[in-house]
């Protein structure tokens, strides 16, 4: 990955850098589930590793997606800790940095990254603290996946600066009433597919993809100028298969639910369970191609004050059960090994536990494109032709 150059001047518009991690796989939980402002943290999932050293109670400050604060998943180690959580929520990523940024830091205990932005925070704001890895027993060999467990996402310098705790993948979604079942990116420009397929306003959900596309996928996200052009010059046949743009996955479910489309481009796993409250079937389908990895990891910011508790409430998110419970509640995937057994079989059936590495071949987890480079194309460019594709509609 090429690092991002960032001065002073240029931290103060990050939040246009950040904005590509507002996950519309979010925002679809948005009234579904409950922040966790006012819960009580507290008691130890049974078999798992007690921490290294007990949680101490008093507040918890944390900042996390809406559905991610795992309010109802550790509802009973909360009360046996008796810790009060005050849960502040998530919309764009740079709600997060923003707290770090021009004046004093506000207090957080623990807060959460997407990936890409591990060494603008790390590295540039300098508004992590490492990670003491020993004081989280339950992230070892044993029990977490080995394409979790040191990944340059979290882990560098041999030295972890987060926790990986939750992931999923961002693929096609198409109503199979509306078609027949759609194996490659190519079946979306069969001629009967004419005015059915949509695109989501998800960058990280899209870019990698459109790379993917052109011939470019393990490139993203340092694509030439050059390569970054024909990307999206890529993409006019499937622009011309288009109706109705989607401005979230919101709309994309109402788009399905109207029977207005019968595909998206690439889309939140979720949103067949999404569908299906509407009455209306959608298969989501991990193509030829492959899809886009997302992950997100839990960081204990320069401003954290109560640590033991943080510590023990991040070895406590990494354990089967409520990795299960979680998992199922947010159609997200597991980093815990042991997790998928105590899963329903709709939640397990979502990813290929059996052969992850096979799953992480075809869906790389990859960051984002460099704010500056003379090489190649950066986030200021991707996002101009992103707002330009979007206008052609």
């Amino acid at each position: 990955m090429v690092k991002n150059i960032w001065s002073a001047e240029q931290i103060r518009a990050a939040a246009g850098y950040a904005s590509m991690a507002s996950l519309d796989r979010r925002q679809a939980l948005a009234g579904a589930l409950g922040a966790a402002a006012g819960a009580f943290l507290g008691p130890l999932v049974p078999g798992s590793i007690s921490p290294a050293r007990a949680a101490t109670g008093g507040d918890l400050k944390i900042m996390a997606w809406e559905g991610f604060t795992l309010d109802a998943e550790l509802k009973a180690w909360r009360e046996k800790n008796n810790v009060k959580v005050d849960a502040a929520i998530i919309s764009t990523q740079d709600d997060v940095h923003s707290k770090f940024v021009g004046g004093s830091a506000v207090r957080l205990d623990l807060a959460e990254y997407s990936q890409g932005f591990e060494k603008f925070y790390a590295d540039e704001l300098k508004i992590i603290k490492p990670i003491d890895i020993a004081k989280v027993p339950n992230f070892n060999p044993d029990q977490i996946y080995p394409q979790f467990y040191q990944a340059p996402t979290w882990y560098w310098d041999k030295t972890y600066f987060a926790i990986p705790w939750v992931w999923g993948l961002n693929a096609l979604v198409y109503n199979p009433k509306m078609t027949k079942p759609i194996t490659s990116y190519k079946d979306l420009l069969a001629p009967e597919m004419k005015g059915k397929l949509t695109f989501c306003d998800d960058t990280i959900a899209t870019w990698p993809m459109i790379a993917r596309i052109a011939g470019y996928g393990p490139k993203f996200p340092n694509l030439t100028k050059d390569e970054f052009k024909k990307s999206f010059a890529a993409l006019g046949p499937y622009r011309d298969q288009c109706r109705v743009f989607a401005s979230s996955n919101g709309d994309t479910i109402s788009l399905f639910a109207s029977g207005e489309i019968a595909a998206c481009f690439s889309v939140w796993s979720g949103t067949p369970v999404e569908t299906a409250k509407r009455g209306v079937e959608t298969v989501y389908a991990v193509p030829a191609e492959g899809a886009v990895m997302w992950c997100d990891a839990w960081f204990t910011p320069i401003s954290a004050e109560n640590l033991d508790t943080a510590y023990a409430f991040m070895n406590e998110a990494v354990s089967a059960k409520p990795q299960a419970e979680v998992c199922k509640a947010v159609n997200g995937g597991s980093v815990n090994k042991h997790a998928s057994a105590l899963m329903d079989k709709a939640t397990r059936d979502l990813f290929d536990y059996s052969n992850l590495p096979e799953v992480f071949k075809k869906s790389p987890l990859q960051g984002q494109p460099p704010r500056t480079s003379d090489t190649y194309a950066t986030y200021d460019e991707w996002t101009q032709a992103w707002a330009d594709f979007k206008a052609s509609f």
